[in-house]
C-alpha cells in the first residue's frame, strides 16, 4: 500500500504527508496512469471529513502523493472495552456517515473502511483516511453514480493493488480479494464487484465495534472469519447494551445485511437515520441499565429525610412508608370534619344507638346485650 511519512512544504510553510507509490507499481505504465487519475478524482473531493490530497510528484523515480497530515488518533486506539458512550459515539458515526456520502456522490467507493483508517483530531473533528483501495464509479451526465451495466469495466481504478497473501485478518490483501478482512462486505469477500452498499456494510462494522468494544464477526484465521461474515448474524447492540435505543439496533442491523439489496442504499440514508436518532436522544434520557441500578431506590440520606419529615407530621411516626396507616388518618381526618346543619344525614352506622333502661333505671355505658338503634322520630307538620 506503500509507506507515508511526514514532511514540510517549504513553499507554503506547512507540515504534509507523504505516501510513496511501490516500486513495482510504479515500473508499471498502466498502473501508473491509474494512480494518477484516481488521485486527480481524490483531490476533486472537498469535504472536511475527508483527507485533502494536494498533488501527485515525482523526484528521482519515486512517486508519491502529498496530501494533508492530520494530527490526531485513529479509531482503533479509542475505542474502549464495553464501546463508548452514546453521545461520543454519534459524535463520531454522524460525521463519519456523512464523509462516506460525500464520497459517494462522487462515484467513489473506500472498499477498505475500518477504525484504522478513520482519525479524530484533537479538536474532534472525525477524518477518513487511505483510498488506497479505493474505485471510481463514472458520474452520468447528471452527477448521478453509472450503475454497472452502463460504466466501462475499465474504468474502475485500483491505484494501490499489490498482489499479497493474507496471513492475519487485519492485513489488506488487493487482487481478487481487496480489502481487510474483518470488516469485508460479504460481496467484497466472495470477489465479487462491489458498489457503495459495501462501504455502507463496512461502516455498519465500525459502528458495531464502536458500541460494543468488540467486532461483530469472529474467526480464528482469515478463511473463518470470512464464512462468519457470509452465515453469521451478530447479537443486536441493544442486547448487549441496554442503555442504547432500540432503533440503533435497528440501524446497525439494516447496514449488516449480507445482501446489498437489504442494506441501506445510500450512506446518506444512513447519515440521516443516525442524525435524526441523535436527536431524538437528546430528547430522552436514556434507559436505566439493569446492572447499574440508578433510579431503582433514592440514597439513604435522602430516604432518611423522607422519614424524618413525615414523623414530624405523623407524631413520629413514617406515615408515608405505611399506605395502611395513612389511609386510616386520611378517613378519621374526613370523618372527623364538622357538617353543615341540614346538608347530610348522618350514616345509619354511626347513629349513637339508644338503649333500654335497665333494671335500675340507668342506661348502661356498654350494655351486655346488643340493642336495636332507633331511628330518629319524624313528626309532620300540624296543619
Amino acid at each position: 500500500m506503500g509507506e507515508v511519512y511526514r514532511a514540510a512544504d517549504p513553499k507554503l510553510g506547512r507540515d504534509v504527508a507523504i505516501k510513496v507509490l511501490p516500486a513495482e507499481m510504479a515500473a508499471a505504465p498502466g498502473r501508473l496512469e491509474r494512480f494518477q487519475r484516481e488521485a486527480r478524482a481524490l483531490a476533486a473531493l472537498d469535504h472536511p471529513g475527508i483527507v485533502s490530497v494536494f498533488s501527485v510528484e515525482e523526484a528521482g523515480g519515486i512517486h508519491f502523493l502529498t496530501m494533508q497530515l492530520v494530527d490526531g488518533e485513529t479509531l482503533d486506539t479509542i475505542i474502549a472495552p464495553g464501546g463508548l458512550s452514546l453521545s461520543r459515539f454519534f459524535d463520531i458515526a454522524v460525521p463519519l456517515a456523512e464523509a462516506l456520502s460525500a464520497a459517494h456522490e462522487r462515484g467513489i467507493v473506500h472498499r477498505d473502511l475500518k477504525p484504522g483508517n478513520v482519525m479524530v483530531t484533537r479538536e474532534g473533528r472525525v477524518k477518513v483516511l487511505d483510498f488506497g483501495l479505493a474505485s471510481r464509479r463514472p458520474l452520468d451526465a447528471a452527477g448521478r453514480e453509472q450503475t454497472a451495466a452502463e460504466q466501462d469495466p475499465m474504468v474502475e481504478v485500483n491505484v494501490t493493488s499489490v498482489p499479497t497473501v493474507v496471513r492475519s485478518p487485519d492485513m489488506t490483501e488487493p487482487g481478487t480479494v481487496m480489502g481487510t478482512v474483518a470488516y469485508m462486505s460479504p460481496e467484497q469477500a466472495r470477489g465479487g464487484k462491489v458498489d457503495a452498499r459495501s462501504d455502507v456494510f463496512s461502516a455498519g462494522v465500525v459502528l458495531y465495534e464502536l458500541l460494543t468494544g468488540e467486532r461483530p464477526f469472529q474467526g480464528a484465521s482469515a478463511v473463518d472469519l470470512i464464512s462468519s461474515i457470509l452465515r453469521d448474524t451478530p447479537p443486536s447492540v441493544t442486547e448487549l447494551r441496554a442503555d442504547l435505543p432500540p432503533h440503533l439496533g435497528r440501524i446497525l442491523r439494516r447496514c449488516l445485511e449480507k445482501e446489498p439489496r437489504d442494506r441501506y442504499q445510500t450512506s446518506l440514508d444512513v447519515y440521516n437515520e443516525l442524525k435524526e436518532l441523535r436527536a431524538e436522544s437528546a430528547s430522552f434520557p436514556p434507559p436505566v441499565s439493569p446492572r447499574s441500578g440508578t433510579g431503582a431506590r433514592p440514597p439513604s440520606g435522602a430516604l432518611r429525610a423522607n422519614e424524618g419529615s413525615g414523623a414530624a407530621a405523623g407524631g413520629g411516626r413514617a406515615i408515608g412508608r405505611r399506605p395502611a396507616v395513612a389511609a386510616a388518618v386520611g378517613a378519621a381526618i374526613l370523618l372527623g370534619r364538622p357538617r353543615a346543619p341540614g346538608r347530610f344525614p348522618p350514616h345509619p352506622a354511626r347513629r349513637k344507638p339508644r338503649t333500654r333502661p335497665t333494671s335500675s333505671g340507668r342506661s348502661p355505658c356498654f350494655p351486655s346485650t346488643i340493642t336495636r338503634a332507633i331511628p330518629p322520630r319524624t313528626t309532620s307538620p300540624k296543619e
